[in-house]
């Protein structure tokens, strides 16, 4: 249409079922106006538009609601080019590009790995802290180690001072003692002088008045007081003896028990000659330093016997151990330390409350030892690791949340939990390692498995471990870190690999029960013998002993001055001469001045008795006060030891019961300066570890012990709370990507791959039985070599389960790789990142396609490989077969009723034989499509027949016509 200026310049009119005529367009020879045509045309107009897409919209309405691809396939099928890039050729004829918004996809993968980034700088600040947690707790069991070394080095010096005061009082009662007996001896021997110089004096008056009468009777009076004493003394000397049979019967017994002290003997040797003792200081002594013997075995033999009801203690509850390990190797079961156990039964526990049937296992119970020669390396190199907890992958972060509740509630510490997804790296045991002859069903057990002991080589001799990083022996000597150390047997002995092990734990645990029991017997036993060894170690009959032995030498004495008593007396009735009287007078003088010199001799005796005794006591009342202090020392460091002195006063008592004080104190005095240094070092490490996390974090709290409680505030935080906040937001990050990942990339992309491979099969059933100069075609759609994975990943039928993740289990595993480097591309923002997505967004990027020319003989070739061999006629074939059946999927695609069908080729089939010609009209014919070609005249012989209707386009001059071409009677 033409306007004047102002006016619209183009117009689109619609007009159905009119053919056009010269006087729609003309008066005579003047064309009409746009007035004047839309008059005269106006019961045929149906619409107009005035611009493009109005245009194009109107036709696409009017051709049966059809796609915008139409106005791309007529100027291609228009402009013949020949396939030189059959992929660009399926790109542009074949397969439709299908948009797959994945804008949802990239945000929520942005939002799923920002998060994830943010979540493991959580865990990193977690880690540095709970260094810090570590080091600081390092510090406080220091700094408590050397308040309970201040308590047993102020408990010891106490105990030290209480040891002098009892040394101190038993130095007092021993010369208390004996000042009472030097006192008693003194009185007795100043009562004999006295008597003595009585009767010297009776003499003298005798031999003045000779008065022998008077004397004798004084005489007889002193013998029946000396007889009277002997009687008394003899009684006790009776009463001595048999305190001495009864404490010899028991020191008999005792002199039986090997090395025995030597006191003892000596001790023996007394009593049996007890009745002639003479030395009563010595013999005291003797009998002190045996009661102190008997005190110290008894205490020690108590001692003694509360260590083995300890054991006992301890036998039965091995034994019921046992006997609980027995039922359980009867049903195949091993015992493991029970936090192993009770994260087992947790994690179990929830994996059923959510519905998932697997079970935890424990890594020995997975493996097999295929050389007997190396089962103790094995057991002893992994030694606890046997003892890890293993999950599938997909469960490890539930195990890993059980776990760390219980280490919360204090419940489990040092058990293993293997993560097998981070494991795909040691499918393979390193030739001549340990891992070579360990076995396992479970990929996950024996990859970890290839991790530990894929290091360790195998040494058959010791000289050979040195020429390895890490190396051990059959014997399990172990090289490593360029260290060789022995393992030690109690951790191999008892094995936990393999079948056998459970046979071989049987006997070993019926074995221990045996031992056990004999164990038993043998402590009640010995317990028996100690209770009759403390019955012989009791020293009441010692102690009469002690204080009744002074009676020998009293009855001695006694007896000796009964018979002079008697000599006197005798002498007296003789009626002895002046004479006589005067030497005996004599002889009483000097026994007087012998007995006065016993007594002065005596009395300095006791004065040096009575000196020690006062400096004792003076010592004593230091002592005591320091005993005073001490205790409010101990008072003072109890109090702020609170509920912890209890285990000090035991660990105490456990550590003083077989050494002196001064080796505890020596002992504890070297542990307290290296456990001072030992704290400077864990100090130094936690301000390293402070200074390290203040930088990288700009905390503000100093670096210093006191300042700690502000690292675990936030240590506090972040894992009671940041940390369970992150991981749900990962959590449900991971989820919203998972679910558009899967509808709107997986699901999307394997239906169009689904249905472009649906198209292809529909195609090459139509091209089945056609043969174009004995030639058929067949297309090919085949998973891309570039981009296979991706390929085996869409087409997947895992992905369109539900109720799976697909970032766990086995469509995890199977396609890690592939959806860890998308998920990478999904994040990128750049240009380069936007343009491959596009590329990954295309279900046509992930099949290679290739036409299959089948020749006449069966053979075949591929038009890939021979296209630039061909004439033009065998390239325009596929071309011509190709357009028309994407005219045919774009027809097929209309959402209004029958579709006009309309192809049209303009110099259509110029290099083509006749035999293809025909073929290519023979498929096109049975589609349903209205086919319109323009071709030169020289083609009307084998385009002609095939067609409808022909029309010949003929010029005269300026002007152009159309004359419809017919056959008449066989004949054009």
């Amino acid at each position: 249409d033409s306007a004047t200026e102002g006016q619209e310049t183009v117009v689109r009119y619609l007009m159905d079922n009119v053919m056009l005529e010269d006087e729609m367009f003309k008066i005579g020879n003047r064309p009409r106006t746009i007035t004047e045509f839309r008059s005269f045309n106006n019961k045929n107009i149906k619409l107009f538009t005035k611009t493009n897409a109005e245009g194009k919209k109107m036709i696409k309405q009017r051709f049966g609601r059809i796609e915008d691809k139409f106005f791309q396939l007529i100027p291609k099928a228009l402009a013949f080019k020949p396939i030189d890039d059959i992929k660009d050729f399926v790109y542009s004829y074949v397969l439709d590009e299908k948009e797959v918004n994945i804008d949802n996809l990239r945000e929520n993968v942005r939002s799923y790995q920002g998060l994830e980034k943010t979540l493991e700088g959580v865990k990193n600040r977690i880690e540095k802290l709970s260094e810090i947690e570590c080091h600081h707790k390092a510090v406080v069991d220091c700094i408590q180690s050397d308040r309970m070394y201040e308590y047993f080095m102020a408990q010891s010096d106490l105990d030290l001072t209480k040891e002098q005061i009892g040394v101190l009082q038993d130095e007092i009662r021993r010369e208390s003692y004996r000042l009472e007996q030097l006192n008693a001896k003194c009185s007795s021997m100043k009562k004999e002088l006295e008597n003595k110089e009585e009767v010297r004096t009776l003499l003298l008056a005798e031999l003045n008045a000779n008065s022998d009468f008077q004397t004798l009777e004084k005489q007889k009076k002193y013998l029946k007081e000396l007889q009277e004493k002997e009687e008394i003394q003899y009684q006790e000397k009776k009463r001595l003896l048999e305190s001495g049979k009864k404490a010899g019967q028991k020191v008999s017994r005792l002199l039986e028990i090997p090395d025995v002290d030597e006191c003892m003997k000596q001790y023996d040797e007394l009593l049996h000659r007890l009745k002639d003792t003479e030395d009563v200081v010595s013999a005291q002594e003797l009998i002190d330093r045996a009661i102190a013997y008997k005190k110290h075995m008894s205490t020690k033999l108590q001692r003694k016997n509360l260590e083995i009801q300890s054991r006992l203690n301890e036998i039965a509850a091995d034994l019921q151990e046992t006997e609980r390990r027995i039922s359980n190797l009867k049903q195949h079961r091993f015992s493991y330390p029970p936090a192993v156990e009770l994260l087992m039964s947790r994690v179990e526990q929830e994996l059923l409350k959510i519905g998932r049937m697997a079970k935890p296992r424990i890594l020995c119970e997975m493996l097999e030892i295929t050389d007997e020669t190396w089962r103790n390396a094995v057991e002893g190199y992994l030694n606890t690791q046997r003892f890890y907890v293993l999950v599938e992958p997909e469960h490890f972060d539930i195990a890993l949340g059980i776990y760390e509740k219980l280490r919360r509630e204090k419940k489990a510490y040092g058990v293993g939990l293997i993560n097998s997804g981070k494991l795909e790296e040691y499918d393979i045991a390193p030739a001549g390692s340990l891992a070579t002859v360990v076995e396992s069903k479970s990929i996950y057990a024996k990859r970890y498995v290839n991790m530990v002991l894929g290091k360790v080589h195998m040494c058959k001799r010791v000289d050979e471990l040195k020429q390895y990083p890490v190396s051990i022996t059959p014997n399990c000597m172990r090289y490593q870190n360029h260290v060789a150390s022995a393992i030690r047997p109690e951790i191999y002995t008892t094995p936990f690999i393999g079948k056998n092990a459970f046979k071989v734990q049987y006997e070993q645990a019926l074995q221990k029960k045996e031992d056990l029991n004999r164990q038993k017997i043998e402590c009640k036993d010995r317990m028996t013998h100690m209770e009759v060894t403390l019955q012989w170690l009791e020293w009441d009959d010692d102690t009469d002993v002690k204080y009744r032995i002074t009676i020998v030498s009293e009855l001695k004495r006694t007896g000796l001055e009964i018979e002079k008593c008697e000599t006197e007396i005798r002498n007296l009735q003789q009626n002895t001469t002046m004479i006589e009287k005067q030497i005996r007078a004599d002889e009483m003088r000097k026994e007087c001045e012998e007995l006065k010199s016993h007594i002065s001799k005596s009395d300095r005796e006791s004065g040096a008795c009575e000196l020690k005794i006062s400096n004792a006591k003076d010592r004593l009342v230091e002592c005591e006060d320091e005993c005073i202090h001490k205790n409010e020392l101990i008072t003072d460091i109890a109090q702020k030891a609170e509920n912890e002195i209890v285990f000090w006063k035991k660990e105490y008592e456990k550590q003083t019961g077989d050494k002196t004080l001064e080796q505890f104190r020596q002992n504890f005095d070297r542990r307290r300066k290296a456990n001072n240094t030992t704290k400077e070092n864990a100090d130094k490490k936690m301000t390293s570890a402070m200074y390290d996390y203040k930088t990288a974090f700009d905390f503000g709290a100093p670096a210093t012990l006191e300042a700690y409680p502000e690292y675990a505030a936030v240590q506090e935080r972040l894992v009671n709370s940041e940390l369970l906040n992150y991981e749900e937001k990962v959590r449900k990050a991971k989820l919203s990507a998972e679910e558009e990942f899967r509808e709107q990339f997986l699901s999307k992309l394997q239906e169009n791959m689904k249905q472009a491979q649906g198209e292809f099969k529909e195609l090459n059933k139509a091209l089945k039985d056609i043969t174009f100069s004995n030639e058929r075609y067949e297309f090919l759609y085949l998973p891309s070599k570039s981009y296979g994975k991706y390929y085996d990943m869409i087409m997947d039928d895992f992905n369109v389960v539900q109720g799976e993740s697909i970032f766990s289990g086995l469509f995890h595993e199977n396609h890690k790789e592939v959806i860890d480097e998308l998920f990478s591309k999904l994040a990128l923002d750049q240009d380069n990142g936007i343009k491959a997505l596009d590329e990954f967004t295309d279900y046509r990027t992930y099949m290679d396609y290739d036409i299959k020319i089948t020749h006449e003989d069966g053979s075949y070739s591929l038009y890939s490989k021979v296209c630039e061999e061909k004439s033009g006629g065998e390239t325009q074939t596929p071309f011509y077969v190709t357009v028309a059946a994407s005219f045919v999927q774009l027809y097929n695609n209309n959402i209004g009723g029958e579709a006009i069908g309309l192809v049209m080729f303009d110099e259509a089939f110029n290099n083509m034989d006749d035999e293809r010609i025909g073929a290519v009209l023979e498929f096109m014919n049975r589609l349903p499509l209205q086919i319109v070609i323009a071709a030169p005249p020289d083609k009307i012989q084998y385009i002609g027949p095939k067609m409808q209707e022909t029309l010949l386009v003929l010029t005269d001059d300026k002007v152009s016509f159309v004359e419809e071409y017919r056959y008449a009677s066989g004949r054009k």
